[in-house]
């Protein structure tokens, strides 16, 4: 039978060759895909047939191991492994080995007296997998117990080796020779590769937005962090990863908080977070040995709660009443925002949604279910928090006034508001419908308590109400699209028929 081999990929956007080859039929079950593919890091043609040819016979090994039966490992080819683990790990930061608090605190953390033999494993059992099937292996317990600590080692002598280089001393690993070489066919003839490609900030920042787009994550929390990551590169004055040092981040934290005045929570919270995000994705995929972002913190400070952070019952049935009066009254504004005001506070009341799920919602998102009006808050119809959609039971006295044959007059689409371009950003424009609610608040109704916001006063005010009317809070978390963490939460379903039981415990408004 002759082995066919596949050809790199070219990649149409980038010019990236990629290796891709379907997994054998006899182990898609075993391997759990359909295909494998990877980057070979060149745009040459002819350098990325060297590396395909290479990747090609790396992916015929783990297909050998998958279809190997378990067998003890000699000792030293457990060496030998060990040492191709450590020749990678001291390549991957040979010209900056970042700061030696870092290798201290790795020191610390992976100290062999202290980590059982079960942690060791936690750790270094995924590595040690992925180099039994480079190798083509399959073995027992007691070999891969042996190689996990053999990697735990290595690990420990890498990082001795890296704090003497990161205080000025770069005299050779004298305990590197100890490894023996590999035997391998292709260690022989292997032709060297040239030197890795320049790991930048903004790669990074690409493999995580990928891999964030790809999980149905919202496109505004990539675009924020876009944002967040070129402040950080701005601050730096470079996009080198590899040069970008613990050190270096804990100065653009204090530089945000101190002479960009930001507030330290939105330092931690936002910037940080991004970056942490960021850096993750370049470790996760082996890109970086170390995260710099590890170890640096913000302090915020506990917020002081002088009031409520929801409405109280003057400020709630003076904005609902605000809402009745005669739309000329409401200012200069498109008649979809006018609308805006005029329904959204009462179904934000009634519902405890955030207020784009509630502006951005589009005609076809009323349904009935079980004879139960209701409207669906649904990612389809722009940003939902938690990507998840949910099924909210109209109060009876939003169908008494009129809500349901209000949406039913509308045209198919957004309901309070109208893109003014079929590609415009839909999230965008019901953002602005709710802050055209917030300002309306602010001015016509007279909810000026700057401690309290003018739009997401009515989630912190359905909480309140929940729990003072008896609404359990597995309901209250159904209706208001929180989550609790709770395995038991995923569980069987939040039926329409139980949530319009509870939804009509809240009482009318008197307005």
């Amino acid at each position: 039978m002759v082995l066919h081999m596949s050809r790199p990929v070219k990649n149409s956007k980038t010019g990236v060759f990629y290796f891709r080859q379907k997994t054998p039929a006899d182990l898609r079950r075993t391997f759990g895909k359909a295909e494998v593919s990877w980057s070979l890091n060149t745009k040459d043609e002819a350098e990325a047939k060297t590396r395909h040819a290479e990747a090609f016979q790396k992916q015929a090994r783990v297909w050998q191991a998958l279809r190997a039966k378990p067998e003890p490992i000699p000792h030293k080819k457990i060496m030998t492994m060990a040492g191709g683990f450590y020749r990678t790990l001291v390549a991957s930061v040979e010209d900056e080995p970042g700061e030696p608090s870092m290798w201290t605190t790795m020191l610390d953390k992976f100290d062999k007296n202290q980590l059982t033999d079960q942690v060791i494993e936690k750790w270094f059992g995924p590595e040690a997998d992925r180099l039994l099937l480079e190798e083509g292996l399959s073995t027992d317990t007691y070999s891969h117990n042996r190689l996990c600590a053999a990697l735990h080692d290595v690990w420990l002598q890498w990082s001795e080796f890296q704090l003497k280089r990161s205080q000025g001393d770069y005299s050779p690993d004298q305990k590197a020779d100890r490894f023996p070489l590999s035997q391998h066919p292709r260690a022989a003839s292997k032709a060297p590769l040239k030197a890795p490609e320049e790991v930048t900030i903004t790669s990074l920042f690409e493999l995580w937005e990928r891999d964030h787009l790809a999980n149905d994550k919202p496109q505004k929390t990539a675009d924020d962090f876009r944002q967040k990551i070129n402040d950080l590169k701005a601050f730096l004055g470079h996009d080198d990863a590899l040069r970008t040092t613990g050190e270096n981040i804990a100065d653009w934290c204090d530089h945000l908080r101190h002479e960009k005045e930001f507030a330290p929570k939105t330092v931690r919270d936002k910037y940080l977070a991004a970056a942490k995000s960021v850096f993750n994705a370049g470790t996760g995929r082996r890109k970086l040995a170390t995260n710099p972002t590890d170890g640096v913190k913000v302090s915020v400070p506990k917020t002081k709660k002088t009031r409520s952070k929801g409405f109280t019952d003057d400020e709630a049935s003076a904005i609902l009443a605000a809402t009745l009066c005669d739309p000329s009254t409401f200012g200069a504004m498109e008649e979809r925002n006018k609308m805006a005001i005029r329904w959204v506070p009462w179904i934000c009341a009634f519902s405890g949604a955030r207020i784009s799920e509630i502006t951005q919602m589009r005609r076809e998102d009323l349904l009935e279910d079980y004879g139960i009006a209701c409207i669906r808050i649904t990612p389809e119809a722009g940003s939902v928090k938690t990507g998840n959609y949910r099924i909210v039971p109209l109060h009876p006295q939003l169908i008494a006034m009129g809500l349901l044959e209000f949406i039913q007059s509308q045209p198919d689409g957004p309901i309070f508001y109208s893109p003014k371009k079929a590609d415009e950003n839909s999230g965008t424009r019901a953002k602005n419908a709710g802050k055209k609610i917030g300002q309306w608040v602010r001015g016509v109704a007279g909810v000026t308590d700057l401690r309290v916001w003018p739009n997401h006063g009515w989630r912190h005010r359905f909480k309140t109400l929940a729990r003072d009317f008896d609404i359990d809070t597995e309901y209250s978390n159904a209706i208001t699209g929180h989550e609790d963490g709770r395995v038991s939460t995923d569980y069987g379903e939040t039926t329409v028929k139980a949530l319009w039981r509870e939804i009509q415990k809240l009482p009318h408004y008197d307005v």
